[in-house]
């Protein structure tokens, strides 16, 4: 007899719920207040109410979470080191412990999912949940809510605020109003009237330079940016603007929540000590990122179709450039190699010193299914490997997998990457044919 996992049951009747009834959607945006700096309290109790600052404290580095008593100051998230030094000398700073991080994290979620099988983790310290139809359950959602935060400092040692709207915009916007600590529902139908007041700055995803240019056109409040003629708009920041804008200041915003059971993208990246100007070191970086891309991409039994890349530089600007290939990969030399063209590309376009520089894919299928097209030819698309021959991505496949198994045995260190050329030479004793 087939045993249906009880998750799933629970899946498929709240959903068959939402739809019957064609209720408006309950969303929850959970996030873990001054995630680092609290973990660090529960280690240190002397730190608290104290200004503290966890993040790289060397060269390059950059301000990973502060404390409320340091943002008084100006610092926040991603302020280079030097300058939060300067704005706040006297803060308490700290390496991150991602260990400790990450066992606490692993606390936070297995606390959500009791609520909700529909949860979509966006980082370590912040969560999206559906909770439409769950109210039999757990109560009206601010008792809910209620529950979870009790849990999370039961639990956790940690504090969290939620936000509960009918979206996830309006919810993340309701979150950050109501930090620290804190607790803020806007009701359904309400979420323009919400949002009205607030600066434009409040709009997740409105970054300075929009904001800058939406000034200029008197704009102030988000109420006043949902009431602007779209005609205005493509003159303040060109053609690619769109009614999007408007309805998002609106509270406008349909996006699902998109649950982590499968993972959308598989992503490394890396920020260097100082700027970087010669091509050859970026190669070198770019291909060993490619590598841990790849490693995790097989780990996980999955095929890529998407690789991308993205570049920030010594200005901080940044770019990311992709390309969609005919066939899935999930070998390293694949990946590299089109990272490799992406970032010729890119360079070519702007010539400047590199900050930080990531490799990604995504667009996934499972590598059964993809590995059954190899019958039909979709599995034997050749690459340029570095010494300018073309190889299967077959045999690509094979390459990487066998560098896997080694260092699995071996250790990490056991195979040092080359150009894929040579890596082809020295692994092809140990690939099965």
């Amino acid at each position: 007899m087939c045993q249906v996992p009880v998750r799933f049951i629970l899946q498929s009747a709240l959903s068959l719920a939402g739809t019957a009834m064609s209720m408006p959607r309950t969303i929850f945006h959970i996030d873990l207040d001054a995630f680092f700096v609290a973990v660090e309290r529960v280690k240190d109790p002397s730190l608290i109410g104290k200004p503290v600052i966890v993040g790289g404290l060397a060269g390059r580095g950059v301000v990973s979470t502060a404390s409320y008593e340091a943002r008084k100051f100006g610092v926040h998230s991603a302020m280079p080191i030097g300058l939060a030094r300067h704005l706040c000398p006297q803060a308490v700073y700290l390496p991150p412990d991602f260990d400790r991080y990450m066992a606490v994290s692993r606390q936070f979620r297995g606390i959500i999912d009791r609520y909700s099988p529909f949860v979509e983790q966006t980082s370590v310290d912040e969560a999206y949940v559906d909770m439409t139809g769950t109210e039999r359950l757990h109560g009206p959602p601010t008792e809910a809510a209620r529950q979870i935060k009790k849990q999370v400092r039961h639990e956790a040692k940690v504090t969290a605020s939620i936000g509960i709207a009918s979206n996830k915009l309006v919810a993340k916007v309701a979150t950050n109003e109501s930090k620290p600590d804190g607790l803020l529902l806007v009701p359904h139908g309400t979420e323009a009237e919400f949002l009205a007041p607030l600066p434009l700055r409040k709009l997740p995803g409105l970054g300075p330079k929009t904001e800058e240019a939406l000034q200029s056109l008197g704009l102030k409040t988000l109420g006043e940016l949902a009431q602007v003629p779209e005609t205005a708009l493509r003159l303040a920041l060109g053609p690619h603007a769109t009614s999007s804008l408007r309805a998002r200041a609106a509270g406008v915003d349909s996006s699902p929540v998109v649950t982590d059971w499968e993972a959308k993208s598989i992503s490394n990246e890396v920020t260097f000590e100082r700027d970087v100007t010669d091509t050859r070191q970026l190669h070198s970086m770019l291909l060993g990122l490619s590598e841990k891309v790849g490693g995790r991409l097989r780990k996980s039994g999955q095929r890529a179709r998407n690789v991308q890349i993205r570049v920030r530089y010594s200005d901080f600007s940044t770019i990311t450039r992709q390309v969609t290939l005919p066939a899935h990969i999930d070998g390293d030399a694949a990946v590299y190699s089109h990272a490799k063209h992406l970032l010729e590309t890119a360079l070519r376009e702007r010539n400047a010193p590199v900050r930080l520089i990531g490799v990604g894919v995504t667009d996934f299928s499972g590598g059964a299914e993809t590995a059954t097209l190899g019958a039909t030819g979709a599995q034997l698309s050749l690459l340029e490997t570095d010494g300018g021959r073309s190889e299967s991505s077959e045999c690509d496949s094979k390459i990487s997998s066998t560098v896997d198994a080694i260092r699995e045995r071996f250790g990490d260190g056991a195979v040092r990457r080359g150009t894929a050329s040579k890596i082809r030479r020295f692994v092809a004793p140990f690939v099965r044919q």
